[in-house]
């Protein structure tokens, strides 16, 4: 990890919750060197008392949580912290409690199992929204998660409103592939689109930024695939 990332870093404040005692104590760990400031929780209760409390920048979550679910910890952490960005963790057959996580304005999701990178790549993600910033995507174009708008340089690119809803999502589970059924879902609506018409709005993306920032993963669904910072 460069050192631009190793500061960036120390400037979040995270909340985990998280009620797997092995999964929570390997995330605690792996951020607790970089943060500024890593606690964890182990139920929905005991985390909206400590946000409360304490002082945080960025809440990582787990949607199943026992006493409060995290939906609910997010609904309630974000009608007093509207800019507070919250990160789900969840797995892939729960796209009900995913959508409504959408609703609340996720800032992403960890999918199980997922990488350490994947974790570090969401909360710099959120680090924009901490900052007021954006999000960088590589080769000049930012992406406002707050404002939703995606930026070449400091000019505004105009996307649709489907467009826009695509390349939400896709940033949201950045590094993660999003299914086609979850696409279908969360940004036509549960109205029928078809492979085809799916692959026309990807490559209308792909028009306005570059061909590589969206991975087709062959059956599945697409990826938004960030360079590195090396590779920017």
């Amino acid at each position: 990890m460069d050192e631009q990332t190793l500061n960036l870093l120390r400037k979040l404040k995270i909340l985990l919750v998280e009620d797997d005692a092995f999964l929570g104590a390997t995330l605690l760990e792996a951020l607790k060197p970089y943060a500024g400031k890593a606690v964890l929780e182990t139920d929905g209760k005991a985390a909206l008392e400590r946000f409360f409390a304490d002082d945080f920048n960025v809440v990582v979550t787990d949607i199943n949580l026992p006493k409060i679910s995290g939906l609910s910890l997010a609904r309630q952490i974000k009608e007093v912290g509207k800019n507070v960005p919250i990160i789900f963790i969840t797995a892939f057959d729960s796209g009900h409690n995913v959508e409504a996580a959408i609703d609340i304005g996720a800032e992403a999701f960890l999918h199980k199992p997922f990488s350490l990178e994947r974790l570090y790549g969401a909360l710099l993600m959120a680090l924009g929204k901490v900052d007021g910033g954006q999000m960088s995507l590589g080769r000049g174009y930012f992406y406002d998660a707050e404002a939703k708008e995606l930026f070449k340089g400091e000019a505004v690119v105009h996307l649709t409103k489907t467009e826009a809803a695509l390349l939400e999502i896709l940033v949201a589970n950045a590094g993660s592939v999003v299914s086609f059924e979850s696409l279908e879902r969360n940004v036509w609506r549960y109205k029928q689109a078809t492979p085809d018409a799916m692959r026309m709005y990807v490559n209308k993306l792909r028009s306005k930024t570059y061909h590589e920032l969206i991975v087709n993963v062959q059956g599945y669904g697409y990826k938004l695939e960030i360079p590195s910072c090396e590779d920017r």
